[in-house]
């Protein structure tokens, strides 16, 4: 049977162009929703990675003060800094805070990340 233009078959299956732009429609909007979800995970990534790298940075450093003995820890100046990276880590001594032959440490390390700056601060004291 020759088909002519508006005659088919009641058992003739397709899509219709309709149909057709409607589903890419669809399409579309589903991989552009993808595409920004991806982009705010590796956001959220990296913001982890740099929270976890300046803990990393302030435990080593209150690790390094806390082996020092309380007569090494008397010679270290009261504060001081160093930089790696996008990371500033400064750390202080208080002598004799709580309590006398107490020394109270805290080390903060501050970054900037999309124009924002973020900090951590740990405190640990030891005594003699």
């Amino acid at each position: 049977m020759a088909l002519c233009q508006g005659n088919l078959r009641k058992d003739q299956k397709g899509f219709t162009l309709l149909e057709f732009l409607i589903a890419v429609m669809v399409l579309s909007i589903g991989l552009l929703g993808m595409a920004s979800l991806t982009g705010a995970m590796i956001n959220f990534n990296r913001t982890a990675y740099n929270s976890t790298k300046a803990v990393t940075l302030a435990e080593e450093k209150m690790e390094e003060l806390r082996n020092l003995s309380y007569q090494s820890l008397l010679d270290e100046s009261t504060s001081d800094s160093d930089t790696e990276s996008i990371f500033t880590r400064g750390w202080t001594l208080e002598f004799g805070e709580p309590d006398d032959g107490m020394t109270t440490i805290t080390v903060t390390v501050t970054w900037t990340w999309k124009g924002t700056s973020k900090s951590i601060d740990i405190k640990s004291i030891v005594g003699r």
